[in-house]
């Protein structure tokens, strides 16, 4: 077996030895290495360094070298032609999850691998597959990346299988108080991102499996008391200025839990109880003060809502308006106090779909109506009307709301609108949903537990009906992806191969069920963790 590429006519024997090694490496592994090949990961390591980061991504970087990956790349082939006479040689057999697509990045930032040309090229010619990207930008100085990147939408632009761009308030250009970055910078690598993957938008349109940005918010949770009790033969459950009360004498709420974790809208085991929510002008400290209220002349019906109750490891908790609807979102979740958690509560509410319905509701339209003819003065208005809500939560007392808005949602948006800006994209784009992709909050994974105040005391614990339908255990979209693999680019010259039981994501032991390590002499090359323009936001 000669081990040779398609464009190779011969290689040395050192790159030989080192195929000839991974070969049988491989070929000790089961068919569902290359078959179920999930994430082929040429890098690892992340300078952004977010504070959320799932997979505790360090705050440094190697990645494989140029002959390395075609080494790599080589063995896979190899291994993968005992197994199929397709020329798809990887994920042949990832039904549930993009078949013939790999996933370059886990625990590191794709777009920074100054060889991810060639490792797209190398995968659609040699193996067969396309290539994802996602991203949270890289710095428009940094002149290797920007040629590379251009290079892809030059000469690669069919071997990708979709474009994601992040953006979150997390990583340095949020969290690191010096000059050293602005939000005026990012918002410039972020278009200069936008700008060169513009061909790739054109040619192929908006979608999760296309070109999109996705938008994430830090979570609002609160800290205070629950108070859940029965009175008069209602239901009572009260949290902050918040309460409600069931509409039905002797209401016995049944567990929830999902049952399609392919709708988005949440489709859940059971319809949802109605409640009548009240807002309270004050903040309770007591049963016997909500008794009290409950019997006063001053309690007037607020809303009708859906009210489920779900369970983790941590407990119940209680999900009110959990499912977005055609007029938005007005959702939180309370969180009575455990054994194993605080108590306190999560407001899930979509402040700037809530927005959106709003600029389209002037126009006689839901919020799934497209729009058309638009320019960036209607963007504005949207953005008016989100911080007409910040007025509007502060009159009623909302002030955790108005507070967030204004601190979270608003900085955001006005980046993510600068960009788009600069790179010159229409302002439908603002307005498409399968453009601009507002996921809502983050999940409970990796580092981000420490954001969520208690509430959880479990890493990767879900903590809302989304999150059990992204990755809870009972039945989520990784539970019935079931599992794959791992071949991925290790610190000191190491090759890593895991199997990733996708189920066990909500779990603090984490997706990996195998683990081997393949090191050979001087594969990787460092990035100098002292270099300039490593990540988006830093200031020329």
């Amino acid at each position: 077996m000669n081990f040779l590429l398609s464009d190779e006519k011969e290689i040395s024997f050192k790159d030989y030895e080192i195929r000839k090694k991974l070969y049988q490496e491989f070929m000790n592994l089961p068919e569902s290495f290359v078959s179920k090949m999930r994430h082929f990961q040429p890098q690892i390591g992340c300078f952004n360094n977010c504070s959320f980061c799932s997979k505790f991504s360090v705050c440094k970087s190697e990645y494989w070298k140029r002959n390395t990956l075609r080494n790599i790349v080589s063995a896979l082939k190899y291994t993968a032609i005992n197994y199929t006479k397709d020329d798809l040689l990887l994920a042949w057999d990832r039904k549930e999850h993009r078949v013939g697509v790999v996933f370059p990045y886990l625990n590191n930032d794709i777009a920074a691998y100054p060889y991810l040309e060639d490792f797209i090229d190398l995968c659609y010619k040699e193996l067969g597959v396309r290539t994802r990207i996602s991203t949270v930008g890289f710095s428009r100085f940094n002149k290797v990346l920007n040629k590379v990147h251009q290079n892809i939408c030059t000469k690669e632009i069919y071997a990708l299988a979709g474009v994601r761009l992040s953006i979150s308030q997390y990583g340095r250009v949020w969290e690191d108080k010096n000059n050293k970055v602005s939000l005026s910078d990012y918002a410039k690598d972020l278009g200069n991102f936008l700008n060169i993957y513009k061909p790739y938008y054109f040619k192929f349109g908006a979608g999760s499996r296309k070109m999109c940005v996705e938008l994430r918010y830090n979570p609002l949770v609160v800290n205070a008391d629950v108070f859940d009790f029965e009175y008069k033969n209602h239901h009572i459950i009260a949290v902050s200025n918040y309460l409600y009360i069931s509409k039905k004498e002797n209401e016995k709420l049944p567990e929830s839990f999902i049952i399609n974790p392919y709708n988005h809208s949440l489709e859940f085991n059971n319809n949802g109880i109605k409640y009548l929510e009240y807002n309270l002008n004050f903040k309770v400290h007591s049963e016997e003060e909500i008794k009290t209220f409950i019997n006063s002349n001053k309690i007037k019906k607020e809303k009708e809502v859906e009210l489920y109750l779900f369970k983790n490891k941590d407990g119940i908790y209680y999900s009110i308006n959990p499912k977005l609807t055609e007029k938005g979102n007005y959702g939180i979740n309370i969180y009575p106090k455990t054994n194993f958690r605080k108590a306190g509560y999560i407001i899930t509410e979509r402040f700037f779909l809530n927005a959106l319905y709003k600029f389209k509701e002037k126009r006689n339209l839901t919020l799934k109506d497209n729009l058309q003819n638009l320019d960036y003065s209607d963007i504005e208005e949207v953005m008016s009307l989100l911080k007409e809500s910040v007025l509007y939560y502060e009159k009623i007392g909302k002030l955790e709301k108005s507070t967030y808005i204004k601190e979270h949602i608003v900085p955001i948006l006005e980046v993510y609108i600068n960009a788009l800006k600069i790179a010159k994209y229409p302002a439908e784009v603002f307005f498409d949903k399968n453009f601009t992709i507002d996921t809502g909050m983050i999940c409970n994974l990796g580092r981000a537990i420490n954001l969520f105040k208690g509430l959880t005391s479990f890493i990767n614990e879900p903590l809302t009906p989304i999150h059990e339908r992204n990755y809870g255990r009972h039945c989520s979209t990784m539970k019935q992806e079931n599992y794959g693999w791992l071949l991925g680019c290790d610190f000191k010259n190491t090759i890593a191969i895991e199997k990733l039981d996708l189920f066990n994501t909500a779990s603090e032991e984490g997706q990996v069920s195998f683990r081997k390590k393949i090191i050979f002499d001087d594969i990787n090359e460092k990035i100098n963790e002292k270099s300039k323009y490593l990540y988006p936001g830093e200031v020329e």
